[in-house]
């Protein structure tokens, strides 16, 4: 039976996407289990981890697990808010299966959902571009669940088996434009203010590269059989678009 693999992009105030609009540059990975939301949170560096933590307790009655570097798992016991709906509380009653985690970064909130049919998918998007701003990323006809089996959405971590040395060189070689187009530095030129011979750097290169790619190998092969161009849905008319809700922090609410 064919189902629709979709990825869609939302940006509308949400206490959880308040976050993410405080802090653009940290990724929240969320996952739900039982009656409790799991984060993972990965900040650019450890002072802002410190404030995202301490708005999420604030906010939520957050709790750091476990913290490493500027990242950090974080539990929010049993928090819901009646307003606006949540999106997934949306895909659950137009029939849509999601799957985690979701995706919050530079204030937007990025789901997958598997919906049964174009009528089912359309029963969320209709009610959700009256919350907020919708971005189709891909929607991909699928003749089964084989596919979806096979790509999980998280099947090792991005870094999994990089070293640091890779790392180093692809953090110098990115900024020092040695990969852009045209190039703006020379392999000797960055090889020397990392201290490393030409052939040295060149390979710690190379093999971080290929590490990168096959980590995200599957999510890339998936990615070309998808839709090349995300779709921007046309706004609603204007007697249908809602008022502007303010992005605020909220507080937890009973159950």
């Amino acid at each position: 039976m064919p189902v629709i693999d979709t990825r869609i992009r939302v940006r509308h105030p949400c206490p959880y996407c308040d976050v993410s609009v405080a802090y653009p540059r940290s990724l929240l990975l969320l996952w739900c289990e039982n009656r409790r939301d799991v984060f993972l949170v990965s900040s650019p560096d450890v002072s802002e981890l410190r404030r995202v933590l301490s708005g999420m307790r604030e906010a939520f009655r957050a709790r750091s697990l476990v913290e490493d570097g500027p990242s950090a798992l974080v539990v929010v016991p049993d928090f819901q808010w009646p307003d606006p709906p949540a999106v997934t509380r949306m895909a659950e009653k137009a029939g849509l299966w999601t799957l985690p985690p979701i995706v919050y970064f530079e204030g937007k909130e990025t789901y997958r959902f598997v919906a049964p049919n174009q009528k089912a998918l359309n029963r969320l998007l209709t009610p959700l571009r009256r919350v907020g701003e919708v971005e189709l990323l891909s929607v991909t006809r699928r003749t089964g669940l084989g596919s979806i089996r096979n790509l999980p959405t998280a099947s090792v971590h991005f870094f999994e088996g990089l070293t640091d040395l890779q790392a180093q060189a692809l953090v110098a070689a990115f900024e020092e434009g040695l990969l852009h187009v045209p190039s703006r530095s020379t392999w000797d030129a960055v090889a020397r203010r990392q201290g490393l011979s030409r052939s040295t750097f060149g390979e710690h290169l190379r093999k971080g590269q290929l590490r990168i790619l096959a980590n995200s190998y599957s999510a890339l092969k998936s990615r070309t059989l998808e839709a090349t161009e995300p779709v921007v849905l046309p706004p609603l008319k204007r007697a249908e678009r809602p008022g502007k809700a303010p992005l605020r922090g909220t507080r937890p609410v009973a159950s």
